[in-house]
Parts: C-alpha cells; structure tokens; sequence
C-alpha cells in the first residue's frame, strides 16, 4: 500500500472517530438535557396539582376532577393521588409511545426523568400524596429529529473533509507521479524537466532531478560530441571535412559487399594537377582555404544518397563514390564537377590556368577493392595524357530485367501476388561462435537470375511497393519460425515506417506468430532515417506489444541519436562496415568503435560488427567489446563449425 493511500486511510479514521465521538457526546448532552425537562415539568405539575388540592375540598371527586384536568391539559404518562397510607385514590395513565421513532434510538438512548411529587394537606394535616410522569414521547421524537438533523450535518462534514483531504493528496500526488515518471523517463534516456510544485518539501527535490536530468543530458552530449570528434578525426581529412582515403576505401569495400546496395555504380577520381605551382602563388594558408572550397563545390555538385561517398583520397586528388550510376552519367557528373572547380579557381583571381585530370569507371559487385582503385588510377594517368575526362567501362553488367517505373510495378505487382519472393540468410555471431540470428534478406528470382533488395528495392520505393515487399520479407521470416528454433532478423526500408497501413499490418503480422514473435528482430537502415527518427517510435510500440526486438543496422553516421534509440527500447545496433574495414590497422577507428561500445554498454544496448572479411578484423572487433559480427568471417566460421 502507498504512503499517500495510508495517509489518507489515517486521516480518514481520525476524522470518523471525531466526528462519531462529537456525534456521541451530542446525543448524550441532549439526552440529559430532555431528561432534566421531564423531570422539572413532573416537578411543577406535581406542586401545581397538590397545591391546588390542599385548597379544595378534601372529597374523593374534587380530587379526582383535579386530577383530570391536569391530566388532560398536560403532556403526562401518569399521574396518581395516594392517601398517607399509600392507598391509591386517583390515578390516570395513557400511552408513552412515540410515533416515527425508531425503536433501536429509544434501547439505546433511554430517557429516564425522575417522577415529580408532592404531599396534599389540610391545615397542618397530611391527607396524601401526588405523583406525577412527564410523558416522553415529545422529547423522543425532538430527540429524534435532533439525530437526524445532526447526522446530516456531521455527514455533510465528513464527506467535505474527505473530499478536502482526496484533492489536498492529489495535489501533492501530481508532482511525486511527475517526479516518479522524470526518474522513469531519465532512466529510459529522456532528459526531461518538471516545473517546480508548490509543495515547499518537494520543491527542492523537483529540483534536485532537473538538476540531475540536466546533468545526465549533458553527459551524454558530451558522450556523443566525443564520439564524433572520434569519427572525424578517425574517418575525415582534417582540412576539408571530407573521407580520408582510409573511410573512403572502407566506404569502397562495404558498398562492393553489401548485398542491399546497387549491385553497380560509378567510381571516379578528381586530380588537381599542379597543386604544388598552386602552393607557390597563392601561399599554403590561401591553398588550403581554396581545397575546403573546392570540397564545398564537389559537395553540392554530387548528387545525394545513402551510399554516396566523396573523399579526398591524398593532396589534391578527390575520390567519388555513386552506386547505381551509369558510366555516361558518371562521365557527365564529372564534366559539371570539373567546370564547377574551373569557375571557381577564376573567381579566386588566379594568374593561371588550372589543370584538372578526371576520370571514371564501372564497376560490379564482384569486383575487389583493391583492383577497381587500380583501374581508376590507370584512367586517371590515360586523362592526364589526353586532357580529356575518362570513362572507362568495367565488366558485363548486372541484368536489371525491366526498365521503367511502369515495367517495375507490373513486375513487382505480380511477385507480390504469387509469392515469388524468397529469403536467403547471414549469420551473426557472438566472438565465441554461438549464433545470435539470422539475417534475412528479401531476393526476387526472374528470368534465370536472384535479384537482390539492392537491385529492386529502390524501384520498390520510387513506385510506392516498399510497405509490402517489407511485409512479405515478414511473413516469410514468421514461415522460417516454424521452421527452426533460431531467432531472425529482418530489414525493413525506413520508407516503410511512413507509409500509411504498414504498421498495423505489421501488428497483424506479428500477432499470427505468437509467442514465437519474440524471436523476431526487426532491423531499419540508419542511412535512410531523417534527424528525428521519424516512423521508430511507432515501429518500437508495435514490437514490444509483442515481445519482438528493434534493431539499427549500419549505423555509425548519427552517433548523438543513441540516448533518443535507447528510449526506444532499442535491442543492438549494427556497426556500419566502413569503420570495421582494416579494423585492427585503424588506431582512428578502433577509439571510435571503443566510445560507442561503451556508451551503447552503459544504454544496455549490444553492438555488432557488419561486413567483417578477415579474423585479423574479428579479433580486433572482439578485443574493442563488439557482441557478436557479421559478413564472410561470420559466415567462414559457421561452416567450418
């Protein structure tokens, strides 16, 4: 039982044993009261009568008409006329009862007025005795309509004092429920502040938790500021704000291995020639003022993305990075970027002219790292020797069987209404090996080939199919449960999370599943959330009405969002693969990865490594506090087990 609850009870006892005592003593006042009256109106009708007799003559007649006329005038039960020897000579008597009264109220509060009497002479001598009894029958019903009018009134009181003391301990409750939800709320990572109560005890620690959840907020921006600072320094060169050649690299090998990007795309090189005459005229402060602006351009003249990277690979040479761009449109990017740099060197009043090398290739996801950077590289010496801007077409394309937002929607449409879709997995393991979930992936099989979520998904979202492919990628992994005893991943399309419906036929979803929704995880992609993680929280409502997980792949970009998915009881987050790539070779990175397992520990969130290639990677992983890793290790590793 609460403190309040037991107070109020208290109060509440205290004010009933007040008021029935109060009650009690009313009755018992007015009780005697009524009793002295009887007896002094007895008293003075037994003068009066014997009086009256002593006066008259002394016969039994006169006698008795005396008697009758008090009797009948009077409000008397009884009265009688004794001669000296106790012989009763008159005597009248009537009926005491009292019509209306209750019976309990006359057994419990017995009005017992003493008879009133007095002696008859004659002369000097005694000729008998008057007895007289007030009748009690008015005084009972006053008695009772006293009760009645001061239980009203002490019941009227008593719900006004209960009434009083209710809103008194709501009042006071409001701020403690406040207080309690605050310390909730800060527990759940949601620094909120409370207005001050009025209740001068609990004002001062109101304030004390404000204080406190200023405080918390505070440290975790701090936290989150670091980890920033961490990233940049470890992922961006320092004087453009761009990738560094390693991020950019690391960038490069996720997208050539992620199976949910564009199987295709466009990698190209931006060189600035004679950075070294540049140096000398304008003076390495003005240099390098003139390269952050020159980044400037390149950043506004790239087209957005999720999975676009720019970097400055070394000096005055830029690296461009667009999944899913042709190599014409590749080609015509570069052109705009390379006259964007051109107008801006003439807008610095060189006394020069500017001499820029570009060039571009294809590439496909079979394609290494290391191969495609040597084949932009031979492009670019082929520029430089021409003046001219290079595209260099990589290797047969990936079939992409139906061109067109029409043919896209007719071709989806129809998967989705045969079932067609299937799943293939990728496990994620613990350092030690066990199996923590499979991650399912949605594949499309047509005209002989698997096309993966990276080649149809985009098409999926351009013409508004997203929601349902991400359903169907549900109920087939809710197929799988029956399956097999092993808890699944899916990815969902943070377009999805916005898209009207989805969330309640994903509740119905998960309802089918029962008990066994608790061994479902549900992933979004953190690049295609916006700043205020729109779509999350009604997502985390639906999975935890029904005991399913909520997980973040690829993150790694929106680092102070972490106390915010916390509150939203965020299960883990997926290390995004460009800061695991060369993982135990990146003093940068490894810090990075340190700070957000750290801060993701004391959120009792679990971090796992995505796309880690070697077991150099692994162990360093491990060594930083990462729970468990994905991608070809993880896979190298299970079936070896």
């Amino acid at each position: 039982m609460s403190l309040l609850r037991r107070l109020w009870i208290s109060v509440v006892v205290a004010m009933t044993v007040v008021l029935v005592g109060a009650f009690a003593v009313s009755l018992l006042t007015a009780r005697s009261y009524f009793e002295q009256q009887l007896s002094a109106q007895a008293s003075d009708g037994a003068v009066s009568l014997a009086l009256s007799m002593s006066q008259q003559s002394k016969d039994v007649a006169t006698m008795e008409l005396l008697v009758t006329a008090l009797f009948d005038g009077g409000h008397y039960r009884q009265i009688r006329f004794t001669d000296p020897s106790g012989r009763v000579l008159v005597e009248r008597t009537q009926d005491d009862a009292a019509d209306g009264v209750p019976g309990w109220l006359i057994a419990m509060i017995p009005l017992e007025a003493r008879p009133g009497q007095a002696l008859v002479s004659d002369g000097w001598r005694q000729v008998g005795r008057v007895s007289v009894l007030a009748a009690r029958s008015y005084a009972y019903r006053s008695l009772w309509r006293g009760t009645l009018q001061l239980g009203s009134l002490m019941l009227a009181i008593g719900l006004f004092w209960a009434t009083a003391v209710s809103m008194l301990l709501r009042w006071v409750r409001k701020p403690l429920d406040e207080m309690a939800e605050q310390a909730e709320a800060i527990g759940a990572g949601q620094f909120r502040v409370i207005a001050e109560p009025r209740v001068f005890e609990l004002r001062s620690m109101a304030r004390a938790l404000n204080r406190m959840s200023e405080r918390v907020r505070t440290l975790f921006a701090e936290q989150a500021g670091r980890i920033a600072h961490l990233r940049d320094e470890g992922s961006h060169d320092a004087g453009t704000g761009l990738l560094n050649r390693a991020a950019f690299n690391g960038e490069l090998r996720r997208v050539l291995c992620d199976p949910d990007v564009a199987p295709g795309g466009c990698l190209a090189v931006l060189r600035i020639a004679d950075l070294v005459v540049l140096n000398q005229k304008l003076g390495r402060a003005r240099t390098d003022e003139w390269l952050k602006a020159v980044a400037e351009v390149l950043r506004t003249g790239l087209d957005g993305g999720d999975d676009v990277a720019l970097g400055r690979l070394g000096g005055a040479e830029f690296g461009v990075l667009v999944p899913g761009l042709s190599l014409l449109e590749g080609r015509a990017m570069l052109e705009r970027m390379r006259s964007a740099v051109v107008a801006l060197d003439l807008e610095l009043e060189g006394s020069y002219h500017l001499h820029l090398d570009a060039a571009a290739v294809a590439y496909r996801r079979d394609d290494t790292p290391g191969a495609l950077m040597a084949r932009v590289d031979s492009a670019l010496m082929r520029a430089e020797a021409e003046g001219c801007v290079v595209a260099e077409p990589g290797g047969s394309p990936l079939p992409i069987p139906v061109p067109g937002a029409e043919g896209w929607r007719e071709m989806l449409d129809e998967a989705l209404a045969r079932h067609e879709f299937t799943l293939t997995s990728y496990p994620v393991l613990t350092s030690d090996g066990r199996l923590v979930h499979r991650e399912y992936m949605l594949r499309l099989p047509t005209n002989g080939a698997v096309l993966t979520a990276g080649q149809f998904m985009p098409a999926a979202v351009r013409v508004g199919l997203a929601a349902a492919c991400d359903l169907e990628a549900v109920r087939l992994g809710i197929a799988r449960l029956v399956e097999s005893d092993e808890p699944i991943a899916i990815n969902v399309a943070p377009r999805s999370l916005i898209e009207t419906g989805f969330l309640d036929a994903l509740d119905i979803l998960l309802a089918t599943a029962g008990q066994a929704a608790s061994r479902i995880s549900v992933e979004v992609s953190e690049r295609g959330l916006d700043a205020s993680l729109a779509g999350l929280e009604p997502l985390a409502e639906v999975l935890a009405r029904h005991g399913a997980h909520l997980g973040i792949e690829h993150f790694g970009r929106q680092l102070a969002a972490l106390p915010r998915l916390y509150a939203l009881r965020l299960a883990y987050l997926k290390l995004d693969g460009s800061f695991v790539a060369g993982l135990h070779e990146n003093a940068g990175h490894q810090r990075l990865v340190k700070a957000i397992v750290d801060v993701a520990r004391g959120l009792d969130v679990v971090v796992y490594a995505e796309q880690v290639h070697s077991s150099d990677e692994w162990l360093a992983a491990s060594e930083l506090g990462v729970g468990g890793m994905t991608g070809p290790e993880a896979s190298r590793r299970l079936a070896a087990a």
